[in-house]
């Protein structure tokens, strides 16, 4: 009993450090380490603040689901953001399409979207989804473009097809 109650302990411990954030630049040398934990709290609540105002300027959400999200993502610049909801755009899923799958799938901000979401979405079209059938499925279950695999993602858009069709 008492080894499940350290267990239990070191899972709370492990839960709590899992959900600090804070960036790590590799070029920096070991004395930045060395430097009072308060450099990575301000670094963390700046770019906490930057996501809830561009989540509130970009996307019209409010404060609160804003600072909601920016707990479950976080970024420092708007490149990354801006250029996932420009290819939304751009594959025909509307302002309220595009706000529906951020507030269900916020990790989809910091995703690259090039490299893993447009052949992703590629891939939908590709086996025959139109431009609004592609976003009304994506929008229904935003977490198919996390899904890796060419299998992995067909088998969940078919399954998600039949059940919205």
């Amino acid at each position: 009993m008492g080894s499940l109650i350290l267990h239990g302990r070191r899972l709370c411990e492990f839960q709590r450090l899992r959900n600090l954030r804070f960036a790590v630049n590799p070029f920096q040398n070991a004395t930045a380490f060395s430097s009072s934990s308060s450099w990575s709290a301000r670094d963390g609540q700046k770019d906490h603040t930057f996501t809830v105002s561009y989540l509130v300027d970009s996307l019209g959400f409010t404060t609160k689901l804003a600072q909601s999200i920016s707990r479950k993502v976080s970024f420092e610049d708007k490149r990354s953001p801006d250029s996932v909801l420009d290819l939304l755009k751009s594959h025909g899923f509307t302002d309220s399409q595009i706000s529906d799958v951020i507030t269900v799938y916020p990790q989809l901000l910091v995703a690259d979207a090039e490299k893993s979401l447009a052949p992703k979405l590629q891939f939908l079209q590709s086996r025959g989804a139109s431009t609004s059938e592609l976003a009304e499925i994506v929008s229904t279950v935003p977490k198919i473009l996390g899904k890796k695999g060419g299998n992995t993602i067909s088998r969940y858009y078919d399954f998600v097809k039949e059940v919205i069709e």
